[in-house]
């Protein structure tokens, strides 16, 4: 250590701070450490440090390089003023500002009109907040490196000082030796008068009551809490009663009889004022005893806790209320999920109608979701998120501070007049979101225009903070997700080839299950003798390992399929294969071979869903087709119990495979599930025929036409699950014969197709 308590060695300025905070045992000399600490890491002269005392408010404790008229001025501030000091203890974090932010409240103020810029940092200690200390910095925000280093200085002296004041240390104010004349006069008075001034000043009425009369004197203070002149109150003791509410009295005669007893007397209750307002005081008093130690009266006080009460009920339930809804993201799983959460929540409550929120992406703002806007209003409300990022200086005021426009004037105080409120909106929040990985703002829009109370800030706080954890939380799922999904993508078929005589549409749609992918999938196998093989399957599980097994068994399948073997065949190379694999994971699978000149299916199932078959008509029925095991299940992976069924497939009929997602629903029965599909199956081929009116075929590019129809088919088919908050990942394949009138359409010159080998497994 060195001769002026510095620390020698391979440290850091930080480190030396730190070490120097440790050794400090005067509170006084603790500060000084610290401010001067962090003025060296600014390279900075000026700088404060504020207490907050227990009346609430900050008082200064330590200052550097600013003159005596201005800290007189500031030497005493307002905990809710928009200073920085005082915006860094109510929000628990540091605050930067520029000059300009503050001169038009202090116009008076010639510093507030020079290019400085104001940072403050609170001296936190686990969820309380001692105090905080202001750093006048150059006119840009501090480096992460500055505020890095000034949040460990503060913060281990804010440990520090919480241990020496609990050690009986105290903190003397700011220039002790300047004390202003009401400090001075008040440290003159007698201790009467500074205790008349403490129990003015908190609220609290004294009483003595004579038990031998019945006679109750109040002081003026208790008079005002009563709501009564003085010089009305008859002083009796059942005038005081009748001032208790009545659901309290009883619990007060409890503790006053506990009082006689032990002599001392202390209840909290309600007592009603004159004026019908209820009133929540605390009395405390002290009984007196005769020579013998009989009662002979009681002495005490009454203070005045409504505002506190009620503060303490609104932060109560503020606290539930937040807590209700970080409860309801924590589970979400998406940005949007997180955003229409909170929004369906917090919303109603402000009066607000939307909620935006924005994120920066490089140096622009991008829409990450939105709640409460109509379709058509998005790309306006992205258009206005990318006019934004032209202004930096905007950007960096949004993103600095929060920012309460109350109706479109202020609102034109903020943003540039080419810049245009979207219709409907009259008053806007605009708050910081920023945590480690996310940086943005969360607009909430009301429809009229709004004056925010300080519970509405308070409260638009609190939703930002929420916000901030569990988008930078969900944008990591989000990540996640999207590379997942791309993985699975890439295992299933890039393309679906064109199949003569044949129109065919596939659909993949990912589980909403979070960040595990499924085992779904599809593929498409046309041979050269006019066969085509389709599958479709699933393997057990939701995972990437899943997902593995099933890229390695559909890519298996399909080698063994361009040899020309059957479905049944193909189930069976396929149990093989992934018994073969060691994995303990097994999977289901329909095999459809098509010949598509004879109109004829062959089909092998490995227990998975039976198809649907879509007749010509519009009849919807499912194929019965004998179901083997499950691929996976016999260890030496040799099962020929697949066998195959024949099902014609006549023009303008439609196959359905489909995994398990489509229709499985949590509590409903899976063979209503089947009939219910089955229905809307029928409903939609009719109201898609309905849109398509007659034409024809051979002129109208008929074929095309039927694709798009099927396309269209499968959408609707999946709709209904993508809305699901909860679903399974679904495979679905539609496979349609087509009539004479598209074939001839898609092929006006078309030669017959070569009769097809014979299968080598012989029919069920």
């Amino acid at each position: 250590m060195t001769q002026d308590g510095g620390f020698e060695g391979p440290y850091t300025s930080v480190q030396r701070a730190a070490l120097s905070l440790l050794s400090c045992t005067d509170s006084s000399r603790l500060l000084s450490v610290a401010l001067d600490g962090c003025l060296r890491e600014f390279d900075s002269a000026h700088g404060v440090i504020y207490l907050l005392q227990d009346d609430g408010w900050l008082r200064l404790a330590a200052v550097r390089g600013y003159p005596e008229d201005l800290v007189e001025r500031f030497r005493t501030i307002s905990p809710r003023t928009q200073l920085p000091a005082a915006q860094s203890i109510q929000w628990r974090r540091p605050v930067y500002g520029g000059f300009e932010e503050y001169a038009k409240d202090y116009p008076d103020v010639p510093l507030f009109r020079q290019p400085y810029g104001f940072a403050a940092f609170p001296f936190l200690v686990d969820d309380r907040c001692l105090g905080a200390m202001l750093v006048q910095t150059a006119p840009t925000p501090p480096t992460p490196d500055l505020v890095v280093a000034a949040t460990m200085i503060t913060s281990v002296c804010a440990h520090r000082l919480e241990h020496l004041l609990a050690l009986g240390g105290s903190v003397e104010h700011a220039g002790s030796v300047r004390l202003g004349r009401a400090l001075s006069l008040i440290d003159s008075r007698s201790r009467k008068t500074r205790l008349e001034l403490a129990m003015t000043g908190a609220d609290i009425g004294f009483f003595e009551w004579d038990f031998s009369t019945g006679r109750i004197s109040c002081d003026e203070r208790l008079c005002h809490i009563l709501g009564v002149r003085p010089h009305e109150f008859d002083e009796r003791i059942e005038t005081f009663h009748e001032a208790l509410h009545p659901d309290d009295q009883r619990a007060f005669e409890v503790a006053l009889a506990e009082g006689l007893e032990s002599g001392r007397l202390t209840v909290s209750q309600r007592m009603v004022h004159a004026n019908g307002s209820m009133r929540w005081v605390k009395m405390e008093g002290r009984v007196s005893q005769d020579a013998e130690g009989r009662p002979q009266g009681l002495v005490g006080i009454v203070q005045d806790r409504t505002d506190e009460h009620l503060r303490e009920t609104r932060d109560a339930a503020r606290r539930e209320f937040m807590l209700s809804v970080t409860r309801g993201v924590v589970n979400a799983l998406s940005t949007q999920e997180v955003i229409d959460t909170a929004a369906a929540r917090v919303l109603p409550v402000l009066g607000a109608r939307n909620l935006a929120l924005f994120v920066r992406e490089r140096d622009r703002f991008e829409l990450a979701g939105s709640y409460g806007f109509e379709e058509g209003m998005l790309e306006r409300l992205r258009s206005n998120g990318r006019t934004v990022s032209r202004y930096s200086g905007l950007m960096a005021t949004l993103m600095r501070r929060p920012m309460f426009l109350e109706s479109a004037d202020s609102f034109y105080s903020l943003f540039p007049r080419d810049f245009q409120p979207l219709p409907g909106q009259r008053a806007w929040a605009t708050l910081p979101v920023i945590t480690q990985g996310t940086v943005g703002v969360c607009v909430i829009a009301f429809n009229r225009p709004h004056t925010f109370s300080e519970d509405d800030k308070a409260l638009c706080h609190a939703t930002a903070g929420v916000l901030a954890q569990a988008v930078d939380r969900a944008r990591l799922l989000d990540l996640r997700r999207e590379q997942l999904t791309e993985l699975q993508q890439l295992m299933l078929p890039n393309r679906v080839p064109e199949l003569p005589g044949l129109d065919l549409a596939v659909c993949y749609v990912p589980g909403s299950g979070g960040l595990e992918v499924g085992g779904d999938w599809y593929d498409v196998l046309p041979s050269d003798d006019g066969r085509v093989v389709v599958t479709v399957g699933d393997v057990e599980g939701h995972s990437a390992p899943s997902a593995a097994v099933m890229g390695h068994l559909r890519v298996a399948m399909q080698a063994y399929a361009t040899q020309g073997i059957g479905p049944a065949a193909l189930l069976r190379h396929g149990n093989r294969i992934l018994c073969d694999l060691d994995t303990e994971r097994f999977a289901t699978c329909t095999a459809v071979e098509v010949t598509a000149s004879r109109n004829l299916l062959r089909i092998a199932r490995a227990g998975h869903a039976q198809p649907l078959l879509l007749d010509p008509d519009g009849r919807v029925r499912e194929l019965d087709v004998p179901g083997g095991i499950p691929l996976g299940c016999f260890e030496n992976g040799e099962f020929d119990g697949y066998a195959v069924t024949e099902h014609a497939l006549p023009p303008g009929a439609t196959l359905l495979l489909y995994t398990d997602g489509l229709v499985e629903r949590r509590g409903q029965d899976y063979d209503e599930s089947v009939r219910m599909l089955s229905d809307r199956l029928t409903r939609l081929v009719a109201k898609l025929r309905e849109r398509e009116p007659e034409r024809d075929a051979r002129t109208d590019g008929g074929a095309r036409k039927e694709t798009c129809c099927l396309n269209a088919l499968a959408d609707e088919l999946v709709a209904p699950a993508r809305a699901r908050d909860a679903h399974d990942d679904i495979a679905l394949l539609l496979l349609r014969r087509r009539t004479a009138e598209a074939e001839a359409a898609a092929e006006p010159e078309a030669e017959a197709e070569p009769e097809a080998e014979a299968d080598t497994e012989a029919p069920a």
